[in-house]
């Protein structure tokens, strides 16, 4: 059985989590489709601007503070017709602010999809963050059994 299957779903949220709108001003991203860290508030403003539009749909398992510190959210989803499950996990430092990200998409084929397609938005803006098609091709055929 998933994890994500191992609870019942919530009613969806309205409008975008309370941690980003207190982002750091040098907060720091980093996940699963990313090829190295994202630094900065506007950084990662524009990439979670964009991401939040490629999910079909978001079912949340886990959306709410987990203590003082940290925010947390569990949701299944579909990008571009692949399932994809997203846990997100965000650091809340003294100051109330949101400092660091962590954002993890699973199975492999939903993180190469996801990856994509951030790429061909971002690709030129972000240089070689996101994998290009043929690399998370490549990656996909070397997975498969």
């Amino acid at each position: 059985m998933k994890f994500t299957d191992t609870a019942p779903t919530l009613p969806r949220p309205t409008g975008p989590p309370p941690w980003l709108g207190k982002l750091a001003p040098d907060a720091t991203l980093e996940g699963a489709v990313l090829k190295r860290a994202v630094h900065g508030k506007d950084n990662i403003l524009a990439l979670i601007s964009h991401a939040r539009t490629l999910y079909e749909f978001q079912d949340y398992t886990y959306y709410g503070h987990w203590g003082s510190q940290f925010f947390v959210e569990s949701y299944r989803a579909s990008v571009n017709g692949v399932p994809v499950e997203c846990s997100v996990i965000v650091h809340m430092n003294d100051a109330g602010e949101a400092d660091s990200l962590l954002i993890h998409h699973y199975p492999l084929d939903a993180a190469l999809e996801f990856s994509r397609l951030m790429g061909e938005k971002f690709g030129d803006q972000f240089d070689d963050l996101y994998l290009t098609a043929a690399q998370a091709d490549a990656v996909a055929k070397a997975s498969n059994k």
